[in-house]
């Protein structure tokens, strides 16, 4: 096995600042809502399907004292969730923006930070959000890969480069406000291979805020359990100047690690948490990530099941090298339990798995729902396994007499765009054909999508439809035989 690159950079959680009025002239006394913005401090996220996400807001004075925001009314575009008081439901997959409202002494003031909704992919890009500015210098996206595959390099790639751009390298430059979205590939891996940072570049506040921005240096660390490191924090003014400041230091998951006022985290556990430093009411972040002394990998890494069907998922145990990351396979540690997640509602509750890792789909499962298979072993020191299982429509049918082979005259990879109305469905043109190449007669040809967050599809017309990014492999079959397609799915 080849470990690939592993190393985690900082995931930026900016915060955005977009005032709703004008400054009063010769009011710098007055700490009113004209002198006044709305400070989105949960800042840039993303979330899996299934997941939510609490969004908190502050108002800061032009003096840099800040107050809880109340009233705050919040929403999203692209019908990709709800919101229940501040508590935030995705309802679809993609990317997207969360716009905070509050008024303040009868004067609107509005945030905005962008949140993306996605599977997990093979693979991790940090950061996997980012809400930046123009004149702020550029961000580089790094990936974080343990798998026992062989990366052959990675593709960058931007929905629109006039606001976003990003280099060979994975440097992201900002270039004009607006959104738009940062796809990632991985190249040599063929699951679920590729990963979307959702970006959104705001214009600088034209409010007389002392602190506008703080950076986090470095911008990530990746540590063992009882590592320390220490941090440090820097802010800037509209200018870009920057201002001598105070810090206060805060970790938003301390039982993963913690952090005193000099900036010093001390590793405590395994997982991930982010670093703050703020101060005059403008928050910094950076990334730690605590890995593990041992890592399980579950085989497959995502796997679709028809209703009423079987998958028979493995677990293997590495060691994690502390010095160069490296992975390096071992007997698995005693006590490996396998489970899903459970969540009291028999229409999400779709699938069981027994104690050798034999995953059963419910007959009744509903076709397009997701859940995910765990190996777990009770340990502080070892990571557990995940294995991401979806409901498929497949159903290959009984093979026809005299059938030995697929043949897909239509090709064997398929492009779609999500964007495009044109482009958002393809035919699949397929015989069922015996050994001297000949067509047989009545031979049903049926499709079978693996990963239905990307592309459904429908075996009485043939059809193949784009409903998420990524990639996905459509098995064209008749019976036990068949042949597959390849589908990439882009925004």
């Amino acid at each position: 096995m080849k470990k690939t690159q592993l190393f985690i950079a900082f995931f930026l959680m900016g915060i955005a600042i977009i005032s709703g009025c004008k400054k009063k002239s010769n009011d710098n006394n007055n700490s009113s809502a004209s002198a006044s913005a709305l400070v989105i401090q949960t800042g840039a996220q993303t979330i899996q399907p299934g997941g939510t996400l609490t969004y908190s807001a502050v108002v800061v004075d032009s003096k840099g004292n800040t107050t809880p925001a109340t009233g705050v009314t919040w929403s999203v575009n692209n019908s990709l969730g709800s919101f229940a008081g501040n508590v935030f439901t995705p309802s679809g997959s993609g990317s997207g923006t969360i716009t905070a409202s509050a008024t303040v002494d009868g004067k609107t003031l509005t945030a905005q930070v962008p949140v993306g909704i996605y599977l997990p992919a093979v693979f991790a890009v940090v950061p996997s959000a980012i809400i930046w500015t123009t004149n702020a210098g550029t961000i580089p996206l790094t990936t974080v890969y343990l798998g026992t595959g062989t990366v052959s390099g990675y593709s960058y790639s931007s929905s629109n480069a006039t606001i976003a751009s990003v280099d060979a390298s994975g440097n992201v430059s900002f270039n004009a406000t607006g959104e738009c979205v940062i796809t990632v590939t991985a190249n040599g891996l063929s699951d679920n291979n590729k990963v979307y940072v959702p970006v959104l570049v705001v214009g600088m506040p034209t409010n007389p805020l002392p602190v506008v921005r703080v950076a986090v240096n470095p911008s990530g660390k990746e540590m063992f359990r009882g590592e320390t490191f220490t941090f440090s924090a820097k802010a800037y003014n509209s200018s870009n100047g920057e201002v001598t400041s105070t810090f206060t230091w805060a970790s938003q998951h301390p039982e993963v690690a913690t952090i005193d006022a000099t900036g010093k985290v001390n590793a405590v556990s395994l997982g991930k948490t982010i670093i703050t430093a703020t101060t005059s009411g403008i928050t910094g972040q950076a990334e730690v990530d605590v890995l593990p002394d041992t890592t399980i990998i579950v085989t497959p890494i995502m796997a679709s099941i028809a209703p009423g069907g079987t998958k028979q998922f493995t677990a293997q145990a590495y060691a994690v090298n502390h010095m160069t990351k490296a992975l390096n396979a071992i007997a698995m540690p005693a006590g490996l339990t396998w489970l899903i997640p459970t969540t009291g509602i028999p229409i999400f509750d779709i699938a069981s798995v027994n104690g050798t890792g034999l995953v059963t789909m419910n007959s009744s499962a509903t076709i397009g729902l997701s859940t995910i298979v765990l190996a777990h072993v009770s340990s502080a020191t070892i990571a557990e396994g995940a294995g991401l299982i979806m409901v498929s429509d497949c159903n290959c049918g009984t093979t026809a007499a005299g059938v030995t082979h697929i043949n897909v005259t239509s090709g064997t990879t398929v492009n779609l765009s999500l964007s495009s109305i044109t482009n958002n469905m393809a035919t699949v043109a397929a015989q069922a054909l015996d050994a001297s190449n000949n067509p047989v007669t009545g031979a049903t040809i049926n499709l079978c999508s693996d990963n239905m967050t990307v592309c459904s599809v429908n075996s009485g017309t043939g059809t193949i439809t784009a409903t998420g990014p990524g990639t996905a492999i459509v098995t064209v079959c008749n019976g036990g035989i068949s042949t597959t397609i390849t589908v990439n799915v882009t925004l």
